[in-house]
């Protein structure tokens, strides 16, 4: 009889690389699962009939038939379900309803453990905000989702706090904050910043490097004060700005990821516009400092957020003139050893752990022989 190793189902609401912010975390890291741990992972796609061509199985359904899909895709193998749980992925409101249905009904079944990594948790904002009248309703859907879970993964330390309150009273239920990784790589080595050229990368969606650049505009004295000779802009769309107070923008449109990888390895600095207590959740952070890229924001933030400190492994207006008098290469190096501390390696790492501990004892050993 053919050993049976342990399969990974990965729920989400559509597969789109390079257009989906949970797509691009749920590829590598069934790619370093195959890879590193020999895990195959399997995908179930619940809001979109978008096609995508993967090296692994990919079904596509809705919600009320997760639970024949997983049977199908399984077909007798040990397995276990990760959901990426994002709220407007799944729902135009942001509360997942028919998902947390949907779990509830694998739950019931019991023939499949569940884990969760909790991209999000509620949107915020103003009273008179769609996200204010919503945000109730999606915890609360949120909250149902984590109650049925054995593993809960969060970015966050905010989501890992509010987590730990609604599963208080829940024996065995384990939750990790594993901040993301990048999505386009890591580098081997990490060069020293003053070996590096004076750039300043801006990456991301059209609208994430409209904020930067509109923060830039008005920063253009931090661009002096650390020298910058240029800005290299990447990514879709038009419209943005030839030159910053006679700093030129070079305007490379979309990169693969091998050449948006190989641009921010010979980049010093890289920005963003992103809040102190959103930077652990943000692909953009991770990759600058997967690549040694020194991170640099508009606002400056007076404590320690998610393990990050204004001044040490980031860098601000506040904080760039004491950088720049101690040395550059120490937040470069800062940055890179927080981020190694959670990269692909370690979230992987973490599901494998799980899918032996969950999967039944028998076919665990199966799976060893």
């Amino acid at each position: 009889m053919p050993d049976k190793t342990p399969l990974l189902i990965q729920v989400v609401p559509q597969l789109k690389p390079g257009r989906c912010g949970v797509t691009d975390h749920a590829i590598p890291l069934a790619n370093e699962l195959r890879s590193v741990f020999g895990i195959t992972s399997a995908f179930v796609v619940l809001n979109s009939k978008e096609k995508c061509d993967l090296l692994y199985k990919v079904s596509y359904c809705e919600a009320a038939q997760l639970l024949d899909c997983c049977l199908a895709l399984s077909d007798g193998q040990p397995a276990a379900l990760l959901a990426h749980v994002s709220g407007y992925g799944y729902s135009p409101d942001g509360a997942p309803t028919r998902l947390a249905d949907a779990l509830a009904k694998v739950r019931s079944d019991g023939r499949f453990a569940i884990g969760a990594f909790f991209h999000e948790i509620s949107a915020s904002g103003a009273p008179w905000t769609t996200a204010f009248w919503h945000s109730h309703r999606q915890e609360r859907t949120i909250r149902k989702i984590a109650e049925l879970c054995n593993l809960m993964v969060t970015n966050i330390s905010e989501h890992a706090r509010w987590l730990e309150r609604q599963t208080a009273s829940r024996a065995g239920a384990q939750i990790r904050l594993l901040p993301v990784f990048s999505t386009i790589g890591e580098a081997r080595e990490r060069i020293p910043a003053m070996k590096r050229d004076s750039i300043m990368a801006v990456f991301g969606l059209p609208g994430t490097r409209q904020r930067a650049f509109k923060e830039l505009t008005k920063s253009t004295e931090l661009l002096s004060h650390l020298g910058i000779k240029s800005i290299v802009d990447i990514g879709a769309g038009a419209g943005f700005p030839g030159a910053l107070k006679g700093v030129p923008v070079h305007h490379k449109g979309e990169l693969g990821v091998a050449e948006l990888a190989e641009e921010l390895t010979h980049a010093r600095f890289g920005y963003l516009s992103y809040p102190a207590n959103c930077l652990a959740k943000s692909s953009i952070f991770a990759a600058y400092c997967a690549h040694g890229a020194i991170p640099v924001i508009a606002n400056p933030f007076p404590d320690e957020v998610d393990g990050l400190r204004d001044g040490v492994q980031v860098l601000s207006a506040a904080t760039a003139g004491a950088a720049l008098a101690s040395g550059l290469d120490r937040c470069s190096e800062q940055g890179w050893q927080w981020y190694r501390a959670h990269g692909v390696r370690i979230h992987a790492e973490t599901y494998a752990h799980w899918l032996k501990q969950c999967v039944p004892a028998h076919q665990v050993h199966e799976a060893r022989h």
